[in-house]
């Protein structure tokens, strides 16, 4: 995947001398009264996951997107990955942009971090807006999902399948179960997700949930969320594998305050799969803020 003109990268320093290129955009200028968005992709995804989205804010706001450590165009070093990492580089980028109050919008395990972050540094978050977020599961990990994650957390096993998944044949046989709009699963997107997939230290990243899928789990955080800021989850109704009848209420638990969404013709991948009826819903959401 070629670096474009509106790639920027910060090399970030983790703890025990370990540092990450981290690749992020910026778009759109200071407004006042309007506080800056973050966005943040899902598992698997990269800055690009947002084309459909960014632009129609820029107008409006300040604009972040970045790539996770491990996804996208960001270096993937052999590290523990999970929740907290991620939430630790939110904190390291808003630091750098001398960002003091953010509107997050995450999808799936982005939208996860984005609350993991928002627990423990409520004051930096002005608003989360969660697209099928992950990290709250019920009982939808039951049976043959459950054989399967445990068979991918086998090292050797693991590698196999990875080696199997990383191209485009797997990537395509991947995402489309996440897409209601078939016609959006087109060659472009099999190819942004699957480039990443073979740079240095991927395998060790993309297998991470599988290996220590309680690092992705936000089950362990007090309810309700020390957060108690504007929060609003944005679901497509046909997510079969986080379906929101049984995922929403989990996700209210935790964040009372929670209005819910639920789009229509839309799968797991909302933002992307109905883009026009999300950045509606987003749109409306921010001008409520």
């Amino acid at each position: 995947m070629k670096a474009s003109a509106k790639d920027r990268y910060f090399q970030w320093e983790l703890d025990h001398g370990v540092t990450a290129k981290i690749r992020y955009t910026e778009q759109g200028t200071e407004h006042a009264g309007n506080p800056p968005i973050l966005f943040l992709h899902g598992y698997g995804g990269m800055i690009e996951h947002w084309d459909l989205n960014i632009p129609e804010f820029a107008a409006s706001h300040k604009i972040y997107a970045m790539d996770l450590i491990g996804f996208g165009q960001s270096e993937k070093p052999n590290v523990r990955y999970s929740l907290e990492l991620f939430a630790t580089q939110i904190d390291a980028f808003l630091e750098l942009k001398k960002i003091s109050r953010v509107i997050i919008v995450g999808h799936s395990m982005g939208a996860a971090s984005g609350i993991f972050y928002a627990h423990y540094k409520p004051g930096n978050v002005e608003a989360l807006i969660l697209a099928n977020p992950s990290g709250l599961f019920g009982d939808t990990m039951d049976g043959m999902n459950s054989v399967f994650f445990g068979l991918v957390a086998s090292p050797l096993i693991g590698e196999v399948l990875f080696n199997a998944f990383a191209n485009p044949v797997g990537v395509g046989q991947s995402l489309t179960p996440t897409y209601y709009n078939q016609s959006k699963v087109d060659s472009k997107l099999v190819t942004q997700f699957t480039q990443p997939l073979q740079d240095r230290g991927a395998s060790w990243s993309y297998l991470s949930p599988s290996r220590h899928p309680n690092d992705f789990k936000l089950n362990h955080l007090e309810k309700p969320s020390h957060f108690k800021g504007k929060t609003f989850l944005i679901w497509g109704a046909e997510d079969v594998a986080l379906p929101p009848h049984k995922i929403i209420p989990e996700f209210q638990e935790l964040l009372p305050e929670a209005a819910a969404f639920i789009i229509p013709k839309a799968s797991h991948c909302v933002h992307h799969d109905a883009h026009e009826a999300f950045n509606k819903r987003l749109r409306q959401i921010l001008d409520t803020l």
